[in-house]
């Protein structure tokens, strides 16, 4: 019983205030047709009773995942992706930062398959940044590109991801064009100390700009420019500064004193780990494989990782479902790199999770997606689809069948 009252929580709270909005005002948001309130209901109701999918192969879950995302940029009637299906709001707006690095992800996927509309959508997608860059190279913050005026540094280090894979791809010079100017506005607002204090999340600085310190690396490798190489180095070297002895890392919330979730704190360790590898760096390699290390032993355990951790490793009792997607991909990366069995174990276990936690069936604006919190309720991109929960469990199963073939 106590289980069950756990999982509720505070379900009947978020279900009187969600339908209020909802019913009130279904499908008003982006023409959307559907009425929203029997997919909330069915959410809510899957999601009380531990309703589960049957674990099929990872083609057909990755399949299932691309087809959503396909989903999010025809909401949107243009390139973008939006940013998430939001089971009372609807359909987000095109979202710059995510559709940079979903790029990489529909060009992995349509290269493992053979999939020609992955990768049209994906140079689709590309385009389509292009069309959102500033006059300063940076990108801009937020889901609204055609009204946002605000350039995001964070932002801006995702959507290298994209263009840099696009112009490999394709070999079109407009991308690599826009990735060295987007690289200058990095390194032009990066604080001497190597991390961003300026037009980032909330004007606080974070650990997970590792993610961003790895982008200018692959910009740097793209460019030629290594004035890249350098700033990418510096934030590196002050991420790792933020460890403590246990691999935890401070910083890696979205605000000053926030318990971060598992999302960022993968982030973070993802960085690090692929910041090692451009740079043939060992010490960054084994602070990532610190942190990497303790989440393994923590899921050894205590189970599944939870949704946010503190210093301890200690929190809440509810999944960031792409935090564990995150990890996982962590996981199978440093079985890559290192052969030792028990990462390839803990990102196994975590893909099994993800793949009874992912619908595969029932409405559209659901199917194939994967939501931000288990339950959908919590906090964790409440009663939200985010387009990168899918970005990240598809980069997960692309690496369970890469392991196996290596």
């Amino acid at each position: 019983m106590s289980s069950y009252t756990n999982r509720i929580g505070d379900l009947p709270k978020v279900a009187a205030s969600s339908l209020r909005t909802t019913v009130s005002d279904v499908g008003s948001i982006r023409g959307e047709a559907v009425p929203r309130a029997s997919i909330l209901l069915a959410e809510l109701s899957n999601d009380v009773v531990g309703r589960s999918t049957a674990p099929r192969t990872n083609r057909e879950h990755a399949t299932a995942a691309v087809e959503w995302l396909y989903r999010a940029q025809d909401a949107t009637d243009g390139g973008g992706c939006a940013s998430a299906y939001n089971l009372v709001l609807g359909w987000g707006g095109p979202y710059p930062e995510t559709t940079g690095y979903i790029v990489p992800t529909l060009y992995d996927y349509a290269n493992r398959y053979g999939s020609a509309e992955a990768r049209d959508r994906a140079e689709l997608m590309a385009s389509w940044l292009l069309e959102t860059q500033f006059n300063s190279g940076a990108f801009p913050k937020g889901d609204d590109p055609e009204t946002e005026t605000d350039p995001s540094v964070f932002n801006t280090g995702q959507i290298l991801f994209g263009l840099v894979r696009a112009y490999e791809e394709t070999g079109d010079e407009r991308y690599r064009e826009a990735s060295r100017r987007a690289g200058e506005w990095l390194v032009s607002v990066q604080h001497p100390n190597g991390y961003w204090n300026r037009f980032d999340y909330n004007g606080v600085v974070h650990s997970y700009s590792s993610r961003v310190g790895w982008a200018l690396l692959e910009a740097a490798d793209c460019t030629g420019e290594q004035p890249f190489r350098a700033a990418a180095k510096r934030n590196l070297e002050w991420v790792i500064d933020q460890q403590h002895d246990n691999g935890w890392f401070g910083l890696a919330g979205f605000d000053t004193g926030d318990v971060p979730f598992l999302h960022t704190i993968a982030y973070t360790i993802r960085g690090v780990l692929e910041g090692s590898q451009l740079l043939d760096d060992g010490e960054l390699l084994e602070r990532a494989r610190l942190s990497a290390d303790s989440l393994l032993e923590e899921q050894r355990h205590g189970g599944i990782l939870r949704g946010a951790l503190d210093e301890n490793f200690d929190g809440p009792e509810f999944y960031c479902l792409t935090g564990n997607a995150q990890m996982a991909v962590v996981w199978y990366r440093l079985f890559q790199l290192t052969g030792e069995t028990a990462y390839r174990s803990a990102a196994d276990r975590t893909v099994r999770f993800l793949k009874r936690k992912q619908r595969m069936g029932g409405r559209p604006e659901v199917r194939g997606g994967l939501k931000g919190s288990d339950p959908v309720w919590q906090r964790y991109m409440y009663l939200r689809y985010p387009n990168w929960a899918a970005k990240f469990l598809v980069d997960a199963l692309l690496l369970a069948d890469a392991v196996r073939d290596e």
